[in-house]
């Protein structure tokens, strides 16, 4: 600054002895506007000389804390001890903990989730579904932009098992250069690595980034039983009784005595009648029990239940529903009947007077009993008037009898066959009624009479080997004395026996079944066949009515008469005047036996290998179709799209299936089959059929949001050119046991030890998770100078060059210059 000063001295120093030495200016050089400009100009010229400097010092900038949330979203957490599940829990601390949180000055929260896997979160998953406000960065790092509500759908606790420690070392290589100030964990400690949690903690206290973990979930509980499948079918016949696979999952009270039932479900949710029921023994882990249930004759929601024990981790999973719906398929019955008596009936009138009179065959009985229920259609075909078997017409329509093409034939589900001989049909008849009921499912019936069974010569014929009794062959085995039968009502009843609801009064009504005129003396009962009444002495008791399964199809025998000369009170008035005992046996018989018959009329059959599948197993999907004419053909094209049984079970776009090999992908995705994507199957020429195969991913495998467990639906399609010929659906069940699932109860003590280890806190609650995150500091960092010098303001320089040129103009226009 002296030097500034000294030189600018000198300089004035300097200028006033030239203009001594030169002497007195001219008048023209005096003008006070010049020397003013002239003053400016050496004015500024002084501040850019002196050049002052101006300072500025901003605070320096606040750095928030880094926290990073890791939450667990394993299936454990989806259980609950007070009504709320784990999960709830998380969710709730959470929401609490935000509420005292300043998101402008607070820590910054980086969002992960782990299970199988670590994964990030772009979702305040505690906010619930909003439109999102901004975009989202960061998803992938450690610490993330402050995220953003959006419409996304939140995680879950879904995972089929627990890496904590996994996840933890995983955590560590998304820190980036900045670790982060605390790790908070929320889980229930329920890991499948604990071994090496002493590890990874010190590794963490190394980086000195302590572990705070939020235990979730009592440790002051015994165990938990849980039902964690139900296979029953979707779709069932009237008057059936279904079978229904549970699978029952149990931790801790091995040798407990519980019950398992299958109750009705009523329009308000609540539990209605019982409907099966069984007493098991628990043992830890998963078993299999089967239970059967009536099916009524309309929709119903089932519920599978198993009584709660004490101290159970969630009782809200002793419970399993599934909605049973009521196939009503018109069933198509054949009924041949070789009785050709007649006999009257008045209709109307009073006391016998007036009315008219309406003529019956012998068929008329049961053929009537069938059709009051509208789901069954029955064709009565019979001999001629004379009993000639020869000619053969419908009661309907004489000039037509028995179906002519196996087609035809194929396009009913069950034959009965009262009274009539071997000779009535052809062999070629014969030999479709063998493919219909062994490979096609239908079903078949004989009735006792005078031609049948061994008096109608069926002995050694396709039929004979299909009844669930010998047939004996000597001609004739037809006796005509009263004959009394009586129902096995020893344990469960068969569903043809289940006349009334109550089973008190149907075991009653069960023994006023009245007699009957004559039977057939058959043989032996086959091994496979199931007697569901007997005739005879003790000593000397026969078969009266006898069933079993004969390939694919059903079949059934009752060696006494049914129509009004042989069996008049049971046809007439068997439940009373409507005979309605007799018109339910019926209609029980037809369904029974008819269960599987709905294959019999398709162009396209399929089936599965089985129906429950386990992770990493193969489905075999099999395939027939068949032309108009009912042979088996590959000028088909079948396509086959999976689909979940239930939309509640699935939470993502893929199936748990891999993509099949060998088949033609019509969408190009990922290794899993997606939801709805159609492929074609293999077409197998030697065998006339179709196939494919269908791998279920591993657990390992499997991405986030897939579940593993969960009803499929196996849709198939045929077509000829781009004509649909025929559609059926198969249904399986995939059941997973992970180890997650084994044993429920949470491990805080592991939690603890990892908090420990790595210098972290056990925080129980919202409050104390508050709390840790108003105690993280926060970095400030130093203030920050700014300099300007006078020179380096720009205006100053343009105004001195204004100054300096308005002189030298000035001076030009004076004629100084």
């Amino acid at each position: 600054m002296s030097v500034i000063a000294a030189s600018a001295l000198g300089a004035f120093v300097g200028f006033a002895l030239m203009r001594r030495a030169m002497g007195a200016p001219i008048a023209l050089s005096r003008r006070w506007g010049l020397w003013t400009i002239r003053g400016l100009i050496l004015a500024v010229v002084g501040v850019i000389l002196l050049n002052p400097v101006r300072v500025e010092e901003a605070p320096g900038s606040v750095e928030r804390a880094k926290v990073v949330y890791l939450v667990d979203t394993s299936q454990s957490m989806a259980l609950g001890e007070t009504g709320k599940t784990r999960w709830d829990q998380v969710v709730a601390t959470i929401q609490a903990a935000e509420k005292s949180r300043d998101v402008r000055t607070g820590p910054q929260l980086g969002l992960f989730r782990f299970g199988s896997r670590l994964a990030a979160i772009d979702v305040p998953f505690w906010k619930g579904f909003e439109p999102a406000l901004a975009p989202r960065g960061g998803a992938g790092t450690a610490v993330a932009a402050e995220p953003h509500p959006t419409t996304e759908p939140p995680p879950a606790p879904t995972d089929a098992e627990t890496l904590l420690s996994g996840s933890l070392e995983a955590l560590s290589g998304r820190f980036g250069q900045t670790p982060p100030q605390a790790v908070v964990v929320f889980s229930d400690g329920r890991a499948r690595d604990p071994e090496r949690a002493d590890a990874v903690a010190a590794g963490y206290r190394h980086m000195k980034v302590p572990i705070h973990v939020v235990p979730v979930g009592s440790d002051l509980v015994g165990g938990d039983v849980a039902i964690v499948s139900m296979v029953a079918p979707s779709l069932v016949r009237k008057s059936s009784q279904v079978p229904v696979q549970l699978f029952v999952r149990s931790y801790g009270y091995k040798g407990k005595r519980a019950e398992l039932k299958l109750v009705a479900v009523g329009g308000d949710g609540r539990p209605g009648a019982i409907l099966g029921r069984t007493p098991v023994v628990l043992q830890d882990g998963l078993n299999s029990y089967t239970l059967t249930f009536p099916s009524g004759e309309q929709d119903r929601k089932i519920a599978a239940t198993i009584d709660p024990q004490v101290g159970e981790v969630s009782v809200r999973n002793n419970t399993l529903t599934a909605d049973v719906a009521i196939d009503h398929t018109k069933i198509r019955v054949l009924y041949l009947e070789g009785s050709v008596e007649n006999f009257a009936v008045q209709r109307g009138g009073f006391l016998g007077f007036g009315g008219s009179t309406e003529v019956r065959g012998a068929y008329s009985a049961l053929q009537m009993a069938l059709m009051e229920d509208p789901d069954i259609e029955c064709t009565a075909v019979l001999p001629s008037a004379d009993g000639d078997f020869s000619s053969l017409g419908r009661a309907d329509e004489k000039q037509r009898g028995l179906p002519e093409t196996p087609s035809e034939l194929f396009a009913y589900d069950a034959i009965i066959l009262s009274n009539v001989p071997r000779e009535a049909i052809s062999d070629q008849f014969l030999s479709w009624i063998d493919d219909w009921i062994g490979r096609r499912g239908g079903g078949l019936c004989m009735v006792g009479g005078p031609n049948s069974f061994g008096s109608g010569r069926w002995a050694g014929t396709a039929v004979g080997a299909m009844l669930p009794v010998e047939v004996v062959n000597n001609g004739r085995d037809w006796e005509q004395p009263l004959v009394s039968i009586k129902p096995v009502t020893d344990g469960p009843l068969h569903a043809i026996l289940h006349i009334a609801a109550d089973d008190a009064e149907n075991r009653a009504l069960l023994a006023t079944v009245p007699k009957f005129l004559g039977r057939n003396r058959v043989g032996r009962v086959k091994p496979t066949a199931e007697v569901l009444a007997w005739e005879g002495t003790a000593s000397e008791a026969r078969p009266a009515i006898a069933v079993q399964p004969f390939g694919r199809g059903r079949t059934a025998a009752l060696t006494t008469g049914i129509t009004r000369r042989f069996a008049s009170e049971f046809s007439q008035s068997w439940g009373g005047t409507d005979a309605r005992y007799y018109k339910k046996f019926w209609r029980n018989a037809v369904y029974w036996l008819t269960e599987n018959s709905s294959i019999g009329r398709r162009r396209l059959l399929a089936e599965t290998d089985k129906r429950l599948y386990r992770p990493g197993e193969p489905i075999v999907l099999n395939a027939k179709a068949f032309d108009e004419n009912a042979a088996a053909t590959l000028d088909y094209r079948v396509t086959v799209s999976i689909e979940p049984k239930s939309a509640a079970e699935s939470t993502s776009d893929a199936s748990p299936l891999r993509r099949p090999s060998g088949a033609r992908i019509e969408a190009i995705g990922g290794p899993l089959l997606p939801w709805g994507e159609e492929f074609e199957l293999n077409k197998l020429a030697g065998e006339k059929s179709y196939r494919s195969t269908l791998a279920i991913t591993d657990a390992k495998s499997l991405p986030s949001g897939v579940a593993l467990t969960q009803g499929l639906r196996i849709e198939l399609t045929a077509y000829e050119g781009n004509t649909q010929v025929d559609s059926t659906a198969l249904d399986v069940q995939i059941l997973d046991d992970p180890s997650e699932q084994q044993n429920p109860l949470p491990d805080h003590d592991l939690l603890k030890r990892l908090a420990e280890a790595s210098g972290g806190t056990l925080l129980h609650g919202s409050a104390d998770l508050a709390s840790m995150l108003g105690r993280l500091p926060i970095s400030v960092g130093p203030s920050e100078v700014r300099t300007m010098p006078a020179w380096s303001h720009g205006w100053l320089m343009a105004l001195l060059i204004a100054l300096l040129t308005t002189e030298w103009v000035w001076r030009r226009r004076v004629g100084l210059a």
